[in-house]
């Protein structure tokens, strides 16, 4: 098996991977890089025989449609993950022609793509070309899926994997198949996360002393969002909560998937408390007011967080409470270093607010990926999606004596 890297490699962002065996590709991914500046994986080379997306977040699909300019290969993913990648899509076209004056793609390029979708569920198996495949839960967000492909060699793609529960995921331990080559997103290969239960303490803590006040809970609209607002609802916040940005359609568009929930009617339940933002009018009131906004986007890079942050940036009674990935040069990863908020639009200026961190994350920590590798017991091991993959497969060699491999954009690697 054969596989070419295209993007993805010691990097976060613009995934793309073709793996080629039996005279058959599937392309697994085709992200976009949105920080610092927008970069795209490199052009497949190949015939696809199929693409595979494990989910929505534009870093793993994000160019999707643009294959089909050159292309029409079958695309497969779950129901949900293809909903919630309409959204998302559908946004980066509005945004890019609203910043940039273009898109890369348009809503002819999506059709085309629609056209070809195939849909997967998990545990059944489908053959792509002459590769048998099937997909696994990933636990990451809703929709999202690990594949197994088989032709003369075996590789498990884990795409963005969780390991444990959360209140809007369950979490089941999975015997995965027989595996020559695994490759694996290494987000968190430096470090563990902290204990949940304590980090979740420390945040709501946090949130009840700023009663009466304003809260900043910028989120990633799929996923993080509605986790944090099932938080609060566990937790029986009684602060005003409002749901600001492409959060409202991405929680419409997960409930309708409940399959994929761990518990659908309390996510129900946690929206109906939430009061929903539409206009500019309500977002001034509310920075008076006060309450906790729960708005894009997570990295402070866009969407109606900018706007909040502005208003209230030297208001003591108002604080900034970061729970996802701060990617480096990103305003979100700025603020968090120099306490300064810097972008195009607004310029720089100085965050007088106490800014806080929480990791709530969606990926596996260190030494769960280390656990998922005594699982899989790979004879070989691939890190992509990560700033610190030479280092982890130096130490995945010492630690299970298997070789592993951090390769770069541009590499060709036979495993």
């Amino acid at each position: 098996m054969m596989l070419n890297f295209l993007g993805g490699c010691n990097e976060v962002g613009r995934a793309g991977f073709v793996a080629s065996d039996r005279n058959s590709n599937l392309l697994l991914e085709y992200g976009v890089k949105l920080q610092p500046k927008i970069e795209l994986p490199s052009v497949p080379t190949v015939k696809l025989d199929g693409v595979f997306i494990s989910h929505a977040h534009l870093d793993h699909s994000g160019m999707a449609p643009l294959l089909y300019r050159l292309q029409n290969p079958k695309l497969y993913a779950t129901s949900a993950t293809m909903d919630l990648m309409h959204l998302l899509l559908e946004d980066y076209i509005k945004v890019g022609k609203l910043t940039r004056g273009f898109s890369e793609f348009t809503a002819r390029d999506m059709d085309m793509m629609n056209r070809n979708f195939k849909r997967c569920s998990y545990n059944k198996q489908f053959r792509v070309g002459n590769l048998d495949c099937r997909i696994f839960p990933a636990y990451h967000i809703p929709g999202s899926a690990s594949i197994h492909l088989r032709g003369a060699k075996s590789l498990l793609f884990t795409g963005d994997i969780a390991q444990s529960k959360t209140y809007l995921l369950g979490y089941h331990h999975i015997n995965y198949p027989k595996t020559d080559c695994l490759m694996m997103e290494t987000t968190y290969a430096a470090e563990d996360h902290p204990d949940r239960e304590r980090e979740e303490k420390r945040f709501i803590e946090k949130i009840k002393e700023y009663a009466g006040g304003i809260v900043l809970l910028p989120s990633f609209a799929v996923g993080r969002a509605q986790e944090l607002l099932l938080m609060l609802h566990a937790n029986g916040i009684k602060q005003d909560i409002y749901l600001d940005g492409m959060a409202q359609k991405a929680a419409d568009i997960i409930l309708y998937h409940k399959n994929e929930l761990r518990d659908a009617h309390e996510l129900k339940e946690a929206m109906k408390k939430a009061h929903f933002v539409k206009t500019k009018k309500q977002r001034a009131a509310i920075c008076k007011k006060g309450g906790i906004v729960l708005t894009t986007s997570g990295m402070l890079s866009g969407g109606p967080i900018c706007y909040y942050l502005r208003k209230v940036r030297d208001d003591s009674d108002a604080c900034l409470l970061l729970t996802g990935y701060q990617a480096e040069n990103t305003p979100g990863y700025g603020v968090l270093k120099t306490g300064y908020f810097e972008n195009e639009e607004d310029g720089r200026y100085k965050v007088n607010l106490e800014v806080m961190k929480y990791d709530f994350s969606g990926h596996a920590g260190r030494s769960e990926l280390f656990g998922l590798i005594k699982n899989v017991k790979p004879k070989t091991v691939v890190c992509v999606h990560g700033e610190h993959t030479k280092r982890f497969s130096e130490e995945v060699r010492d630690r299970f004596h298997i070789e592993a491999f951090a390769p770069r954009n541009g590499d060709v690697l036979e495993v």
